[in-house]
């Protein structure tokens, strides 16, 4: 069909729009990027017939709305299928209102012109060919394990690349009817595969390539999700330092309801003290408005050690020198501390600044070093590691990126990363075991964000 052809031809444009501006281009192709550059507007919302909606008002101002309960995958094609919209049908004038609503399985003209922007927008095919060339064995056909590398590449559905591959490109082997590749996607079970390799696969890049093409969904504290979220962290987040308190959900919800009148609310338990104090650090963190700053870490350590005996006490950077337990570099003396937190927060407020146009990738790489700089500084006789972690998320929050915690299964893999920058100073391991850690968030707090589906035309 002739508006196949155009489609394809008006997404190579805007790549080669891209190309122009950055030199290269660089995957997953960033469609959220495209909108800002336009001044549009977008948001997640709510929808239940919508995949999206695209609105010009009279002041010549664009909005754009995205069905926040779909996959992620069907998210950045609807954000690309609306620049479509933006481009080509959109009337930008003033006093004029125009608005087009994208209904899910839309079969208008318009509508298929601009999945099919998108999805040569999002896979163009010549990298396409290219991945596949990759890929492909001694008979020139490409596997569905090697289909969900390549989706993971260009940070698509799995379908939509199958079907390009299969009908485009002619590379899988088989009976490609329609039909016959629905079955076989479904005894195949993507959404599993894809779960599976990016939980076992410590290719920083493929990782990177997740983490740059998501879209984000932070944790709201007033929510039952948001609420287990907070109690597995401190959870987990106490074990990394050997406090075992099995029923946190019950005393965090018995101090709730009861306040003052709880047994728990001046507790004599050091496991509950110590649970506590990290629950009141971590709300803080993943509610506050301000914007990070490690000054404050004193005032973090208080807020750990909030319900110890004496939490006056609490706060003061170490008088004498320390040792990291099984630690290749060793603190800083302590004598230096007041004047490394300084130099390690104006380093940060730098960073902050010019964070805005950073990849997500390069943004959480980043957040980890300062973390790791902040637990060689070391600046309390205790908790260093909870600050530590703490800092992270409020970073990670800054970007808009769901906060993380280290489960039994990463436990290991953390110390491992962590000695691996004391002997090589090398970040990767670390950052990709936290990419991971935020995929793992975005499943536990929004399974349907990664159940796979068709997002091609």
């Amino acid at each position: 069909m002739q508006y196949k052809k155009e489609a394809k031809l008006l997404a190579e444009k805007i790549l080669d729009e891209q190309i122009e501006e950055d030199g290269e281009l660089t995957f997953p192709i960033d469609p959220f990027k495209l909108l800002k550059k336009h001044d549009i507007l977008f948001t997640f919302l709510d929808f239940e017939n919508l995949e999206g909606i695209i609105i010009n008002d009279e002041d010549n101002v664009t909005a754009v709305g995205i069905n926040r309960n779909r996959p992620w995958t069907r998210q950045r094609f609807t954000a690309a299928h609306e620049y479509c919209h933006f481009i080509k049908d959109i009337n930008q004038n003033f006093d004029e209102v125009k608005r087009i609503d994208c209904l899910t399985d839309a079969k208008s003209t318009i509508e298929k012109f601009a999945d099919e922007f998108a999805s040569h927008l999002l896979v163009p095919t010549d990298v396409l060919k290219e991945k596949c060339n990759q890929y492909k064995n001694k008979d020139g056909f490409v596997s569905f394990q090697d289909v969900t590398k390549i989706a993971e590449f260009f940070g698509a559905s799995f379908q939509c690349v199958l079907y390009r591959i299969a009908f485009e490109l002619k590379m899988i082997e088989g009976d490609t009817s329609t039909e016959e590749l629905l079955k076989r996607i479904k005894e195949y079970k993507p959404d599993k595969k894809r779960a599976k390799l990016i939980e076992t696969n410590n290719d920083h890049e493929l990782i990177g390539n997740v983490i740059n093409s998501l879209s984000y969904c932070m944790v709201d504290l007033t929510d039952n999700i948001g609420t287990k979220f907070l109690n597995n962290y401190i959870y987990y987040d106490n074990k990394l330092e050997g406090i075992t308190q099995e029923n946190v959900p019950y005393i965090l919800a018995d101090l709730s309801f009861n306040k003052e009148k709880s047994e728990f609310f001046k507790p004599t338990d050091e496991n509950i003290i110590m649970t506590l104090g990290n629950w009141k650090l971590q709300e803080f963190v993943l509610s506050t408005g301000d914007k990070p700053d490690i000054r404050i870490c004193k005032y973090l350590h208080k807020l750990l050690n909030s319900f110890t005996p004496y939490p006056e006490y609490s706060g003061s950077y170490r008088t004498g020198n320390a040792m990291i337990k099984s630690g290749t570099i060793q603190p800083v003396n302590w004598e230096d501390i007041g004047t490394e937190i300084e130099k390690l927060a104006c380093e940060l407020d730098k960073f902050i600044k010019s964070s805005k146009k950073m990849s997500t990738d390069k943004y959480i790489e980043n957040s980890i070093i300062f973390m790791y700089k902040f637990i060689i500084i070391h600046p309390f006789n205790d908790g260093n590691g909870r600050v530590s972690r703490a800092l992270l998320n409020w970073l990670l929050r800054q970007k808009g990126i769901p906060p993380v915690y280290i489960d039994d299964k990463s436990r290991k893999e953390y110390y491992e990363a962590l000695s691996h920058v004391d002997l090589e100073n090398d970040f990767i391991p670390l950052k990709v075991l936290i990419e991971k850690r935020v995929i793992n968030t975005l499943i536990e707090l929004h399974d349907y964000l990664f159940i796979e589906e068709n997002t091609c035309s």
